[in-house]
């Protein structure tokens, strides 16, 4: 942007911002070219891409999109890839697709932009780092969002995430929103005991393992629109506790896994989640019993004993206040120094998010002294709310008005066809955007033991601004694979001159 002669002559418009609490310094691009009126569009994108591992031998060239075509043909690539290579119409490498593509038809955007006599509104660009983790870039983002919004006096009407699209059925599909994501952890304590003498005891990886049965793709968590429904929960951890080996049962077992939403909430998650894990302890207490009464009727040597195990499921909000109630000044110096330890352990990258998070469970469930069986429930980060940009009150109608343009424009100029989609189901940072449908961000937040300088959502700054999105970027296929790849016509005819189509309606 520093090329750009019009941020040369209006160097208060651009710059890179830092992103509070951010222990790695990272920081978000912008630039802003001034119309006449305060109707601001904003291209927003991010500049961090994933890993070159799958690259394998070729990795070396993953990032030079003038060698990478041949050297690619050094590895096995599947048949449709090798004839997209032969045809010359891609352009193949890492970050091509997701999402350099979209950002560079962006940039390119902001300078013609800039180069024009006529400016009927403001075209704000805004480049975030970290979206392919914790989209730490665009919850940042928010904050810059607001001050430009003050300063310029900006009415944000309308936001493009040129994110990389597919075609199904030969239809470049445009997304109109995009699915929320969560991530319960759930930690079980058991009651320890010797292995041959397993009945005295409760193994928590049992009734960790009865939750993950009733929960892993269970379409009980799907949510349902219009023929979308998304994928069910998958988890992605599953592990006792016990730091080294002895010949007992692990008191405490932990996991997490994703749940994908359109509109079901953190609480509502939440207590389903309740409802599964009591019922889950109970089915597992039930079972050792069954089992039993079937084992001391053949064991001459066994005692006589009651398996008496009282569901105890709780949250960590829950878990939270016992510890105070027990020592409220205590618990709150423990508390600020475990989260410093962990602050600690996060900037040397000995630990991340969702592990951070089950320590922080454990500690304070050890601090309470609860010794019976209990599951507690809580979330790690990342959180992405689901958004869907029709639903912002007063706002949607914009965003069917933008798409069936761009649809006629595609079919009627370049005979391309578009389709979209309620949700992308792959996530994006159009998830800080806005807000459709409010929820209890503070239950939420007490419920994430993370919550802090170490991650945070600022809910009502993202509901102050409330920006209509569409994720609508050039038609590419494979990303996150060494045959990530974007198309050349799309990528520089379609999609700039669709958007240029929307940014002349908006204004």
């Amino acid at each position: 942007m520093m090329n750009i002669k019009y941020f040369r002559e209006n160097p208060n418009l651009f710059g890179n911002f830092a992103i509070e609490d951010d222990h790695l310094g990272r920081r978000v691009s912008y630039g802003l070219v001034k119309g006449k009126s305060g109707k601001t569009v904003v291209l927003m994108n991010h500049h961090d891409v994933v890993g070159i591992d799958d690259y394998g031998s070729i990795r070396d060239y993953a990032f030079d999109i003038e060698k990478l075509p041949e050297k690619i043909r050094e590895i096995n690539i599947n048949a449709e890839a090798l004839e997209d290579l032969n045809s010359g119409e891609w352009i193949f490498g890492r970050g091509a697709a997701d999402m350099k593509g979209g950002l560079a038809i962006q940039l390119a955007y902001l300078e013609r932009y800039s180069e024009m006599e006529e400016r009927e509104g403001n075209i704000l660009f805004i480049s975030v780092p970290d979206e392919e983790s914790y989209s730490t870039g665009m919850r940042g983002a928010v904050k810059l969002l607001s001050q430009l919004k003050e300063e310029f006096d900006l009415e944000y009407s309308f936001l493009i995430d040129c994110e990389p699209n597919f075609k199904v059925n030969g239809k470049h599909v445009v997304s109109l929103g995009t699915a929320g994501k969560c991530m319960p952890v759930i930690l079980a304590q058991g009651q320890k005991s010797h292995i041959c003498r397993c009945f005295d005891g409760l193994n928590p990886i049992g009734v960790l393992g009865e939750i993950f049965s009733r929960t892993e793709l269970s379409l009980e968590f799907s949510d349902e629109l219009d023929g979308e429904i998304t994928v069910p929960p998958t988890w992605n951890y599953f592990k006792d506790m016990k730091v080294e080996y002895d010949v007992s049962v692990p008191i405490r077992a932990c996991g997490y896994f994703s749940v994908i939403s359109f509109y079901t909430s953190p609480d509502e998650i939440l207590e389903k989640l309740r409802r599964i894990s009591n019922d889950s302890f109970e089915a597992y207490v039930n079972k050792m019993k069954m089992i039993y009464s079937e084992y001391k009727c053949k064991n001459m040597h066994c005692s006589e004993r009651e398996i008496e195990f009282k569901p105890a499921v709780m949250s960590f909000t829950e878990l939270m206040n016992i510890a105070s109630e027990k020592d409220k000044e205590g618990f709150a110096r423990f508390y600020e120094k475990l989260y410093g330890e962990i602050s600690e352990k996060i900037v040397k990258n000995e630990i991340n998010y969702p592990q951070a998070t089950i320590r922080i469970m454990d500690e304070v469930l050890n601090f309470t002294g609860i010794s019976y069986p209990v599951i507690v429930l809580g979330f790690a980060p990342p959180y992405y709310p689901a958004l869907n940009s029709r639903k912002i009150s007063g706002k949607g109608h914009i965003i069917d008005e933008c798409y069936d343009l761009i649809r006629d424009y595609a079919h009627d100029n370049f005979n391309y066809d578009l389709n979209y989609e309620n949700y992308t189901v792959g996530l994006s940072d159009c998830s800080y955007c806005a807000v459709d449908k409010a929820f209890d961000y503070a239950s939420f937040s007490l419920n994430t033991p993370m919550w802090g300088k170490l991650y945070s959502i600022d809910f009502e700054g993202i509901e102050k601004l409330n920006i209509p999105s569409i994720i609508f970027g050039p038609w590419s296929k494979d990303y996150h694979q060494a045959t990530e790849r974007v198309n050349r016509e799309s990528l520089t005819v379609i999609v700039p001159k669709l958007i240029d189509e929307i940014v002349n309606y908006i204004f």
